[in-house]
């Protein structure tokens, strides 16, 4: 049976087969920042799932910025050229695909040759401190989001995202509770918010009107001191008019250890957990908004799609786990199988990420 879930949608030029998108989700897997075999099968297996529209886990714009040489950086040699491969793989089964990048800032790899500057300074251990960065590294910044966004577009993909959540460098800007500089960076909202307006600004000016570019949006930090509802409305309507494409919204800086700032747990009661923010921010803004975390039943995802103005629903973890959801929601409506034990986010020894508990049974049944 085919619902609201399945017709299509637009995102600038482009027309979205279906609103089940496949959200970001980091792959632990690539080889010293390259994309690998494994990476590729990985999106290509996303997309033959049934989703219309695949955003790749987070590449970092400069191999400086990386959260770990598992990460996928935008510019090593022959990164268009595997790019290119992906993007003609993805079409090829009549998807869609968009990268995400991202500047890791104080969760850089902590190794030598990583960038050590953050919002503000913040010591991780006696031996690895990060300074608060300068005009000269923000500057570089922007710079980096707009040539690796050429790239992209050079790739052949049909779309960038700029991932401002997470507790990344773009997220610690926006957030007060990071973000205690004093210049022109710190302070009152529309100054938090400046080097994302930069970086916008700049990958648009590179890449042109008919190239998608969209941003993962930290609508509550989910601690204490976060940004305000009404803050993040004013950030979201400036880059609105600004021409921006599409807002997914996410929450929660993931920064520390507590269950609150983390993925939470899903279960059928605590579906769609960020949903309120995605619903308050859709009533005012046209451009699209996709809703993420915690669908796990076609029910809960037509529920939203029907009684708020989101355009489409984004899910991470239940495509590790089941990547031909969106095929199986066809004719099977039985809840996602993911049980939320976030194991697939400690895949580092798999060269993907991975399913923990269906690597399990595999293996069971292999045995």
């Amino acid at each position: 049976m085919e619902t609201i879930m399945y017709t299509p949608f637009h995102l600038g030029k482009f027309q979205i087969a279906n609103r089940l998108v496949a959200s970001a989700m980091f792959e632990y897997g690539a080889d010293n920042g390259k994309i690998t075999e494994k990476i590729k099968k990985h999106y290509l297996e996303v997309v033959e799932g049934g989703t219309g529209l695949l955003i790749t886990g987070m590449h970092a714009v400069s191999a400086s910025g990386a959260v770990a040489p598992i990460m996928v950086n935008t510019e090593y040699d022959g990164y268009i050229s595997d790019l290119k491969d992906v993007a003609h793989a993805v079409h090829t089964q009549g998807g869609k695909i968009i990268v995400q990048l991202q500047h890791c800032g104080a969760k850089n790899c902590s190794a030598d040759g990583y960038d050590r500057f953050s919002v503000c300074e913040k010591k991780v251990s006696d031996s690895c401190i990060y300074h608060e960065a300068t005009q000269g590294e923000l500057s570089k910044v922007v710079k980096d989001f707009a040539a690796s966004a050429l790239r992209c577009k050079e790739a052949g993909v049909d779309g960038v995202q700029i991932h401002g959540a997470h507790g990344y460098l773009i997220n610690t800007f926006l957030s007060p509770s990071t973000n205690h500089r004093t210049d022109e960076y710190g302070g009152k909202i529309e100054n938090r918010a400046r080097l994302l307006f930069e970086i916008y600004d700049a990958v648009r000016q590179v890449v042109g009107n008919d190239f998608i570019v969209g941003v993962k949006f930290p609508f509550n930090d989910l601690n204490e001191n976060s940004i305000q509802p009404e803050e993040s409305l004013f950030v979201c309507k400036e880059l609105e008019r600004r021409g921006m494409d599409f807002i997914e919204v996410s929450a929660g800086m993931v920064m520390d250890h507590s269950t609150a700032s983390h993925a939470p747990m899903i279960r059928n009661d605590s579906q769609a957990p960020f949903l309120k923010y995605a619903s308050l921010l859709a009533d005012n803004i046209k451009i699209p908004v996709i809703s993420v975390c915690g669908y796990r039943t076609p029910d809960m995802v037509e529920k939203a799609l029907t009684e708020t103005k989101i355009t489409a629903v984004s899910f991470g973890r239940p495509f590790i786990c089941e990547p031909n959801l969106p095929n199986r929601w066809k004719t099977d409506r039985s809840p996602a199988k993911c049980v939320s034990c976030n194991g697939c986010r400690n895949s580092f020894g798999d060269g993907i990420i991975t399913c923990q508990i269906k690597k399990s049974q595999e293996i069971k049944v292999s045995n």
